[in-house]
């Protein structure tokens, strides 16, 4: 066997085992669109190259045209495996990209192409699609670790690309037969081993980014309170441990909101109505405090949000709004009737003080917002040294 026939054998069956590799993750587990969409990229990126790889060079009619548009929308559903990680689209752009490009290398039509543009346009509208999507690689390349990479592998595939590009403009494709057979020898077949190594990078990564994103999804599946869908305590003890990698930059303030009064009432309604009150006051703690940071459910009845640093100078405000919004809450029968409060308190980080710290001590204002009759805000603050009280509202 030929090493030309070796490598339209071996290339095939990896895209193959890729692809049914990422078909059993995704029946696996259905919360995880991108590996379906890397399955079928993969299925007809093998399909693709082994339509190439038993087509009749000499000839360009339909077959290898055929060829080409799967490989380009191979590409596209690739960038689509990557974008459907963080629940976004490629680009219309893309999809025009890959459209147009299918079109101009049609065989058989007036603006059909000679040999020799033809190859230097395929390896260009190959970098064209994956430089459209670049913007959706680049805006979550900070993400994680695996995004990062994941940036830079598709950014070197669309330079691979280029390069060739470039290369085939250098050496172009004559118009005859043998000059067909010596450029898919030679010239072709280094394009064809490049898209290879890139394509098994590729499929590496995209393995690495759904496995990545399968434990997070079981770790975030235990940081959930299943009844308000917040953040639990573990989720808490996540982000403190996150901001104590960051060397205390992430959380500027903590604000503890313990509602008023809880237990009458699960006593007057019934358990049930109180969860639909504590669902709804966690939809409206998020819709309010969701921007600013984060909300988890600590106890019964008690919410803590971290404030990002950069928004810890509103927290009174924020503080305040959250009282507010609360004791505005109505509900439907047979909550009609209920009045529901929240004593709420908060402490502003200083260099020195360490989440818990501040948790504790926005706890303590709390504490003093009850016994100063309920549906208050207290602010816990540093004076002179000394820790102070002080009532908000």
């Amino acid at each position: 066997m030929s090493a030309g026939s070796t490598f339209f054998v071996l290339i095939p069956a990896m895209y193959g085992i890729f692809s049914l590799s990422l078909a059993l993750i995704a029946l696996a587990d259905r919360r995880l669109p991108a590996a379906r969409w890397a399955s079928l990229g993969f299925l007809i990126a093998c399909i693709s190259i082994t339509i190439d790889g038993y087509r009749d060079h000499t000839q360009m009619d339909w077959w290898p045209w055929l060829s080409v548009t799967s490989h380009f929308f191979a590409l596209l559903t690739m960038i689509q495996a990557f974008a459907s990680r963080h629940q976004m689209r490629v680009s219309a752009l893309a999809i025009v990209v890959s459209i147009v490009g299918s079109l101009i290398v049609m065989p058989d039509v007036p603006w059909a192409p000679p040999y020799w543009l033809r190859a230097i346009a395929v390896q260009a509208i190959g970098a064209a699609i994956i430089l459209s999507a670049m913007p959706i690689m680049w805006s979550r390349r900070q993400s994680s670790a695996i995004d990062q990479i994941a940036f830079y592998v598709i950014a070197s595939a669309c330079l691979a690309y280029a390069a060739r590009a470039v290369f085939a403009m250098l050496n172009p494709v004559g118009q005859s037969t043998e000059a067909l057979t010596e450029f898919y020898a030679t010239i072709a077949m280094m394009f064809h081993l490049t898209s290879a190594v890139t394509g098994m990078l590729v499929g590496i990564v995209l393995m690495m980014s759904i496995g990545y994103d399968m434990l997070r999804s079981r770790i975030e599946e235990t940081e959930v309170d299943p009844l308000t869908k917040l953040g639990n305590r573990r989720r808490l003890d996540r982000l403190i441990a996150d901001d104590d990698e960051a060397g205390g930059t992430k959380i500027g303030a903590v604000i503890v909101v313990d509602l008023d009064h809880f237990k009458k009432v699960n006593d007057l309604y019934g358990h049930e109505a109180g969860d639909v009150v504590l669902q709804q006051v966690s939809a409206r703690l998020t819709s309010l405090l969701g921007p600013f940071g984060e909300v988890c459910r600590t106890g019964g009845e008690e919410f803590v949000a971290v404030v990002g640093h950069d928004f810890a100078p509103g927290t009174s405000a924020l503080a305040l709004a959250v009282r507010e919004a609360v004791s505005t809450m109505t509900f439907d029968a047979p909550l009609a009737q209920a009045t529901i409060t929240a004593s709420v308190g908060f402490h502003r980080r200083t260099p020195n003080v360490e989440v818990k710290q501040a948790i504790h001590r926005a706890d303590q204002a709390v504490y003093c917002a009850k016994a100063d009759g309920r549906n208050r805000v207290v602010a816990a603050t540093s004076e002179g040294g000394l820790q102070v009280l002080k009532a908000v509202a």
